[in-house]
């Protein structure tokens, strides 16, 4: 009795299904929709044939009566859930307006309809692969400084004994890298970034490019430092022309340490400069037209003026001589705040003295050729005005 009740209860969940079935007939039919029309005969054949196995379960009910009820439990079971994913298929035409794209597939022997081809868009065409920007040719000079020993041991090397610093530089425009450099004191090699290293190196380097006093020339100051535990030839170095100082070490046998005093700028190097800021230097002549309180140059006095701009945005290098004496530029750096506008120098200012910033203060102003300059010293504050020439060019 239990198992008559379990088809009749399947039969009438069939027999719901295909009012459903009617009903969503009808509305397709009402919007004349081919597509859906199509989909709902197919849905037809599909309850045609889960009626066809319903009546073949209820003759093997039929024959398996009086034996234990597991042997029919999965395949109703497993026929009820068919017959939901066919309701959930029903109502999910009566609520979207198109019908879902669905794998083929096979559930208990009742088949999932293929679904109804949708026209697709071709796919757009890939974007061609962006052309990278060429790289900047590579430019190289060779830079050298003097250096005199200040002191030293393990080498047989006197305080004012001789030294060269020379560095191989390449730049790209924006940027200078160092990729050689040596150090020759007495006639000896005390460093060279080509012999072996056996240990670890803790390197860092950098330049600045100036123009030099005479027109296609340039001059360099650089830091530079290899440290790091190790044996062999290789030595250890630390430099810095900015600061005029350097040491050479080595703490493996034979150990030495030799320290050095060198030159804040390289000897002038003609050539191309290494960086496009450098190109951009300003050259003017000019004269001193006022003079007060202890200053170091009278009226009158011939002035030439280099303004260097750096790679570091809004700074430059200036340098200021007057009747033979370098007015601006000859302390620690001679950096100073500067404009640049359309690749040209138009304004510099330094509003610090020499006792806060190495300099005097400076105040230029391209466009009116007008320029002061200010210190304080200890017999008093001076000042000195200086008229560039206006015929005078900025260099190309």
């Amino acid at each position: 009795m239990h198992y008559r009740d379990e088809r009749d209860a399947l039969r009438g969940r069939v027999d719901s299904l295909q009012e459903q079935l009617a009903t969503a007939k009808r509305e397709l039919e009402d919007q004349r929709d081919d597509d859906r029309t199509a989909r709902v005969a197919q849905l037809e054949r599909q309850m045609a044939d889960a009626r066809r196995l319903l009546d073949q379960l209820g003759r093997e009910l039929d024959q398996v009566r009086g034996r234990p009820r597991r042997s029919l439990f999965v395949p109703v079971v497993a026929m009820i859930a068919g017959l939901g994913i066919c309701g959930g298929v029903v109502g999910s035409l009566l609520l979207k307006p198109a019908p879902e794209r669905a794998d083929d597939a096979v559930v208990y022997g009742v088949p999932v309809p293929a679904p109804v081809p949708v026209p697709m868009d071709p796919a757009p065409e890939p974007a061609p692969a962006a052309t990278p920007a060429p790289e900047a040719p590579t430019r190289t000079a060779t830079a050298t400084w003097k250096a005199a020993v200040t002191r030293a041991t393990g080498l047989p090397l006197a305080a004012g004994a001789t030294c060269t610093v020379e560095a191989q530089l390449a730049g790209s425009g924006d940027k200078i890298r160092v990729p050689a450099l040596e150090i020759v004191c007495g006639g000896t090699p005390i460093y060279s970034s080509s012999d072996p290293l056996n240990g670890m190196s803790m390197f860092s380097s950098g330049v600045e490019e100036d123009s030099g006093a005479a027109p296609g020339t340039h001059v360099y100051a650089i830091s530079y430092e290899d440290k790091g535990d190790r044996t062999g030839e290789r030595a250890e170095v630390s430099l810095d022309s900015i600061r005029k100082v350097g040491a050479v070490w080595r703490d493996s046998a034979p150990a030495y340490r030799v320290e050095l005093k060198l030159s804040y700028q390289s000897a002038p190097v003609k050539g191309e400069p290494l960086l496009d800021a450098t190109g951009r230097a300003l050259r003017r002549t000019g004269r001193v037209t006022a003079s007060s309180g202890p200053s170091p140059v009278k009226v009158g006095a011939q002035c030439t003026l280099r303004v260097s701009p750096l790679a570091r945005p809004g700074k430059c290098l200036t340098r200021l001589e007057c009747g033979g004496r370098m007015l601006y530029g000859a302390g620690t750096t001679g950096v100073s705040e500067c404009t640049v506008e359309q690749d040209q120098v138009v304004r510099v200012h330094d509003g610090n003295t020499t006792r806060n910033g190495g300099d005097p203060a400076l105040d230029l102003d391209v466009a009116t050729g007008k320029t002061t300059v200010r210190d304080e010293v200890a017999s008093g504050t001076w000042t000195t005005s200086v008229q560039l020439d206006p015929s005078a060019k900025q260099d190309q």
